[in-house]
């Protein structure tokens, strides 16, 4: 693959090297992929979901940031 661009190599490279850890959830019975970034928030990754709704749905776009509860994260039921 070739990458043509105006920006710094080391710009475009920023942060590939860094390990990124995703977890599957179950959100309003809405299975996802998440991304934690800090204690309490993550970003969707993707949505796995055979429902053409779930996609139109901007709160659940990949990129949206979610808060995080315990439940959520596996410390007792799912939300």
């Amino acid at each position: 693959m070739i990458l043509y661009t105006v920006l710094p190599l080391e710009l475009v490279l920023e942060g590939i090297d860094r390990e990124r850890t995703f977890m599957d959830v179950e959100v309003g019975g809405i299975t996802m992929t998440i991304e934690q970034v800090s204690a309490n928030e993550a970003v969707i990754v993707r949505i796995m979901s055979t429902d053409p709704q779930h996609f139109l749905d901007p709160a659940l776009q990949p990129g949206s940031r979610l808060r995080l509860t315990p439940a959520l994260i596996g410390g007792g039921d799912r939300a």
